[in-house]
Order: C-alpha cells, then structure tokens, then sequence
C-alpha cells in the first residue's frame, strides 16, 4: 500500500534518506493531537495514531486489523454511509459527528471528521483516510449560550411587565413593544425621553429627579409611581431600571421595568380589612383562641375567653416558654405544630375553670386546635390555639353511650342466644321483607349473610324456592313474602335451594311488636327436614330394592331348577324306554352334562349371595403373596374360550408380564372372572378385549366390550349393590357382580372405574399398586 503522506519538496529532502523521511512522517502522525487513521476497503484499521485511539477509549495495538463496525457499534449506523460513500467513488467530505464511544459509555460527544480516498497514482482506490477531531467541549459550550440567549428571550417574552431599553443617558431608541401595549403610546411619542410623557404628571417631576441621580450615580433605580394604561387611567406600578456595563466599566444602556401593583395593592387593603374583621371575630368568638409566634412561643394575641382561662392575667407580648414549667404538654404540642407545619389536636382535654357558669374550680373539657400560621415566605411563624368547650357535649354522649350499653348487652345476649340456637331463624322487616337479623344456621344454610335491604318483589329472582317436586314456587307463594304481608305460615313445606345444598324446610312465621327501642319485626324460623326426608326416600329406595331384590332372586334360583327337572324327567323317561344300554348311557352322559351347567348356574348365584353377605359382615383377610398380574388373567382368558366361542365373542388379550404386587391371587381371579362374564353378557357377538399393563406406577387391568354400552347417568350406579343398568327381562343376574368386584378392588388399595357411551360399549379398567402389602379385608 502506497504512503497517504504528502511528498516534500526537494529543498527539505536534501540530505534525508527514506527512512528518515517515513520516520519524521510517522513521528507527526503520532504526535498530532488530531485523530488520524487509515481502513482497507473492509473497514479494518490499518493505521491509528494514539491521538485517535484515545478518543476512542481503545488502546492503538487493538484497533489494528479489526473493523469499525466492532469497536465503535454505537456509531456504525452514523458513520457506514461515509464509507459507502468514498467507496462509491464520492469525494473527500467533512461533517460533524454525535456519538459515544467505548471512552465514555454512555456519555454523548461530538466529533468534526473527515473522510478521503486514498488512492495509487494510478487511480485505484486502496482504502480511505480518517481526520478526527473532538469537538465536545466547544458544542457544549456553544449550547449552553445558545439555551442562554434563549431562555433570556423567553424570559422577556413571557414578562407581562413593561420592559423596556435605554441608552446610557435614558433615551429610548429602539421600539418597546411591552410599553406600548401597555401605556397606549406611538412609537414616535415614546422616543427619546418622551417615555417619561406616560407617568402621571404629579408623580413626573420626582421619577425624573431620581431618574437623573441614579443617571449620575450609575446606581440601579427603583421607584413607585402612576403609569398611564391603554384602557384608561392609570396603574400603579413599581418602576426599576439597571445599568448594563460594558468590558471597559462604562454604561452601555439601561434595562427598565414596570411591575403593575395595582391589583396587589388593592387586595392588600382588602386583606388588612379582612384581617381587622376577622381580628373582631376572634376576639368575641365564645372559644378560647390565642396566637403565639415564633420558637420562643410568644402571645401575640389573646382573646378575652383564652384570658379568663388564664386566670385574667393579660399574656400579650410574654413568652410561654418562659411561664410555663419544664415539660408542659400544651407547650410541647405548640412545638409539635410549629416545627412540623401540622395540624395538631387534642380531645375532651381537663381544665379546671369557672367559665360557662361552672363553680369554681370545677373541670370543663375542652377540644383544642393547634393551626400553625404561615408567613408570606410560606414558612411557619406562628401557631394558633383554637379550644371549645365541649363538656356539655361529652356529658351528653356518656350518657347515651351507657344506655347504649346496657341496651346493647341485653341485645348481644338475646342474639347470642338466637345465633346459637341449631333452628335458622331470620328477623324480617313487616310489609317490605328486609332481613334485619340471621342467625348462624340461616347463614350456614344461605351459604353466606342473607341479603339485607332485599325487598319482596326481587325474593324470587334472588332465592330459588320450590316445592318438594321441585315446581319453582311463585313469589307471592314463598313463606318468606307471605309472612311479611301479615298473613299466617304454619308448618309451611317449602324446599330452599342455595350455593351450600338443597334444603327441605318447613317454616314458621310469627309477628313481634316494637319494643325497647326495637321496630316491628317477622320472626321466620326454618326447620330443616332434609334428612327427614333423605332418610324416608332411602327407606323407600331400600323396600324397593328389597322388593326387585327378592323378585329377580326368586326368578334366578327358578330359572336352572325348571330345566333341571326338565332334564330329569326326559332321563327317567330314556330309561324306561331305552332299547339298549350303550343308548341309555350316551343320554345320561348328555343329560349330565347339561344338568351339571344349571348346578353350576345355580351355585353361582347362591355363591354371589355368600359373597354379598361377607362383604357386608365381618371376613377372613386377604391371603397376600407376590402375584404376577398377566399370569393371573390368562389363565381366567383360556378358562372362558369355551363360553367365549359359545356367545359368537372373540376374546382378544394383550398381557404385559412381570407385573408383580403384593395380592390375593383367588380375589383376583374372582375380580376377572366377573368382569370378563359381564363383557361377554353384554357384549355378544361381538369382540371382547382383555389387556395387562402399567400405568402411573399403577398395574391396570382393562376389559372392555363392544356392546350395548352403559348410559352416564348410570356409571357410578351400577357397583351399588341389587343395581342394574338395564332390563332383568332381557338380562339375567342378580345384580351383585360388580358390587362384589369393586369392594375387592379397594380391599387391595385400588380404583374400579367404567367409561362408556350407549351403544359404544364399555370398558371396566382396574387400577392396583404395584409392590404395596395390604392388610384391608374385601
């Protein structure tokens, strides 16, 4: 890469050699206080003398060979067009740059930089030369006299006053426009000393006098004089004007304004009328009022009632902090107030006075007050003491607070009393309905309060009420508005649906006159007979359950003994007729056969009896040994092919072995045995499909058919005992399987669930731990 360095002419180069000339240009690029650097076509520094390296708040050695772009981030988005610009054959340019930089994160700075082509004489451009100089403090500096003049202009702008210029002998010679406006005045006639033509001419004479002597003096003006107004009239306003000097101590010109006062002035007299008035209310107001100004706590002023408090000792002009002992509470409180700038106050205080025709000596309670005061600079000065004699007043509620009292201990004990009796019971306001009281148990029943200030109309709407059908009862037939209008409720059956439950009440109603202070009121007490009635539908459910129990078992025990003795008659009848004995025996053989399966039929009903009545007596526990879950199902599959095959089932199973838990293997073969005998019941002709597998740490058992299905309402139903969820007409059974598998189910700490939609078929899946012993009995 060829030097970017300007060559020297022959004179200077006489007697140097190259390398002293590369040596005397590296030595000023290194010493100038300008930044210089040079980037390749790529942006990476090829050269940067420390000038610019501690601008950029990176040392020299770690610019070289690394692009702009990673060490200045902040300013690639300014300085990329640059670059782009020289790259793009554009000539050298020169423009100021705001930034920061690594030197000073953070921190904005302004930079006059400049950009060139270095080229070979040939005109191949090899990278591009950076000239860089800080600019900071001069644009700063050129700010803040820029925010100067600015704010100064504003300033005069925004002055309502009259501002006006002179020269240094007080003529006007440049335009006033805020003079104008105000005093009315032409141009033409404010020139000059023609200004001086706006003042009232009784005020003229002395303005100009000290007008001249502070022309003379060179010391700044103030005076207070008439100022013509536009509108009309004149204004008082109070007139300054101040010299401005130049650099030799000479005055250039004056700077002069005119602060209207008229209107503070008039609201001065208007407040020292105010305050002689208000000065005339506190000396007569029937309260002890007092002023007391500054930290020493100075009586500056004192009402005649504050002096009667005081013994009639006149306090004006004495210090309390002198008067009072060490440590008194009134002068403490004063102090609070005074150095806090808050209101401080003190109730029913005792002071023993003979004011207010009290004997003497006696003690009146006093409310006090202690307003601090602020002075034009806003800051306290002083605090005043306002107390009023409240006695009578304190006498007067004292008295009522002890009738209330005692009318509210005879109240709280009545409520107590009705809040703990176990009948709900709600006071009711006659004709409108508003609760007023509700004990304990209405509120346990409503869920929460019972809604006060509810009135007839909107009963219906809030509280669902309806009779033992569950009919929604008419508002004008719910016990509650009945009673309220005055007409009698005795033993009124209604049912009270809330958040809590559902509640079959019969209510009572009875009026009770005002007294004790007491309005008229409804008594409504709510005896609940929910479980009255619960327990007479699970009577009832029970008898007729008892009733299709005895039936359905009386049809299932029948139902093998007709064919059995069928069988039996047409065997006696084989053997009286048989005409060889190898014919007599094929037909015992069959007849055997088929009465063997009605005994089995029969035992296993009889068995399901057993069963239920164990489960619901006392049992021998769980014989507990470690069971291989699959083992235990495919041997109770392979024992229902026959039956399977016989009811047009495909029994499928998928068995996971090496499900081990702590088990009754008999309970559950009885458990599959039941589920499997269900599947193919109600699921024939059609697949059953058995599986074994783990789930949530859990061995699950699954049986499920593809049959008739199960209706929702009926899932939970069908493990209750004698509960079936279809027709015995078309289903035998007597109702107990599942029952029975379900309380071995959780004797093993397990879950029995079913899911099902109606003609979809069901599924039975059995839930048990896995590696658990369990002691429970089924």
């Amino acid at each position: 890469m060829e030097s970017p360095s300007a060559s020297f002419d022959g004179a200077a180069n006489v007697g140097m050699t190259e390398a002293q000339s590369r040596l005397l240009l590296e030595t000023l690029v290194a010493c100038t206080p300008v930044g210089l650097a040079v980037v390749d076509l790529e942006q990476r520094f090829v050269q940067v003398n420390e000038a610019l390296a501690e601008m950029n708040g990176i040392p020299r050695a770690a610019h070289l060979g690394r692009k702009v772009q990673e060490l200045l981030p902040d300013l690639w988005a300014i300085l990329r067009p640059q670059y782009q610009h020289i790259m793009d054959g554009g000539d050298a340019r020169t423009f100021e740059l705001s930034g920061t930089t690594p030197k000073a994160a953070g921190v904005e700075r302004h930079f006059l930089t400049s950009y060139y082509p270095m080229r070979t004489p040939s005109g191949v451009l090899l990278g591009i030369g950076i000239i860089v100089v800080e600019v900071t403090e001069q644009r700063r500096a050129h700010d803040a006299l820029q925010a100067s003049e600015e704010r100064y202009r504003s300033l005069v702008e925004a002055m309502a006053q009259p501002v006006w210029t002179t020269n240094k002998r007080g003529e006007v010679v440049e335009p006033a426009p805020r003079w104008l406006a105000f005093t009315g005045q032409t141009h033409k006639e404010h020139l000059g000393l023609g200004w001086l033509a706006a003042i009232h001419p009784e005020d003229r004479k002395r303005v100009v006098r000290g007008w001249v002597d502070s022309l003379r003096t060179r010391a700044s003006y103030r005076g207070e004089f008439r100022l013509k107004f536009h509108a009309g009239g004149y204004r008082d306003v109070v007139g300054r004007a101040v010299p401005v000097f130049n650099k030799k101590g000479g005055i250039r010109e004056w700077v002069s304004t005119a602060e209207d006062v008229t209107d503070r002035r008039q609201a001065e007299a208007l407040m020292e009328n105010e305050r002689a008035r208000l000065h005339a209310v506190l000396m007569s107001a029937p309260a002890s009022i007092a002023i007391l100004s500054g930290p020493e706590q100075r009586f500056t002023l004192v009402n005649p009632f504050y002096r009667r408090l005081s013994g009639g000792v006149d306090l004006t002009g004495k210090s309390l902090r002198e008067l009072a002992p060490p440590g008194d509470e009134y002068s403490k409180i004063l102090e609070r107030a005074f150095t806090t700038g808050e209101e401080q106050t003190q109730k029913e205080v005792p002071i023993a006075t003979d004011v207010n025709g009290a004997r003497k000596g006696a003690t009146r309670r006093f409310d006090i007050v202690y307003q601090p005061l602020r002075g034009v600079n806003g800051r306290v000065d002083s605090v005043l003491s306002f107390a009023i004699d409240v006695t009578d007043k304190v006498e007067a509620r004292e008295k009522l607070e002890e009738w209330a009292a005692s009318l509210r201990n005879q109240q709280q004990w009545l409520e107590a009393v009705l809040d703990r009796t176990p009948v709900a019971l709600i006071l009711m306001e006659p004709r409108t309905g508003r609760a007023l009281f509700s004990n304990q148990a209405a509120r346990q029943m409503a869920g929460s309060d019972v809604p006060e200030g509810l009135q007839l109309e909107r009963y219906a709407d809030t509280h669902l009420f309806t009779d033992e059908a569950g009919r929604r009862l008419r508002s004008d037939m719910v016990p509650g508005v009945l009673a309220a209008r005055g007409e009698p409720v005795h033993a009124s059956p209604v049912v009270w649906h809330t958040p809590t439950g559902r509640y079959s009440l019969l209510v009572e109603a009875a009026p009770l006159p005002a007294q004790h202070g007491r309005p008229a009121a409804v008594l409504l007490a709510l005896q609940d007979v929910s479980e009255l009635r619960k327990t007479q539908a699970q009577l009832q459910h029970a008898v007729s359950l008892r009733d299709e129990f005895l039936t359905v078992a009386s049809h299932e025990l029948k139902t093998p003994l007709t064919p059995l003795q069928l069988k039996l008659q047409s065997l006696v009848r084989d053997a009286q007729t048989a005409d060889s004995l190898e014919s007599l025996r094929e037909r015992v053989v069959r007849t055997s056969e088929s009465v063997s399966g009605q005994i089995r039929k029969m035992t296993t009903l009889i068995n399901d009896l057993l069963e239920v009545t164990q489960l619901t007596g006392p049992s021998a526990p769980l014989r507990l040994e470690p069971v291989d879950l699959a083992s235990v199902v495919q041997e109770v599959v392979e024992g229902f092919q026959a039956q399977a095959a016989k009811a047009g089932c495909e029994l499928r199973l998928h068995a996971r072995p090496g499900l081990v838990g702590q088990w009754d293997r008999h309970r559950l073969e009885q458990v599959t045995t039941s589920l499997i005998s269900n599947a193919l019941k109600y699921g024939a002709g059609l697949p059953v499909t058995v599986s074994v597998e783990q789930a949530r740490g859990m061995a699950r058992l699954r049986v499920k058919d593809e049959g008739i299905g199960i209706a929702p309402e009926s899932l939970q139903a069908i493990f209750d005992k004698f509960t079936r969820a279809v027709s015995t007409r078309h289903y035998g059974g007597l109702g107990l399987g599942l029952f029975i598998t379900r309380q071995i189910v959780e004797a093993h700490q397990g879950t029995l669930r079913a899911e099902s939609q109606p003609g979809q078929g069901a599924s039975f899946i059995v839930e048990l731990p896995l590696g658990a012993r369990n002691t429970r009995t089924p």
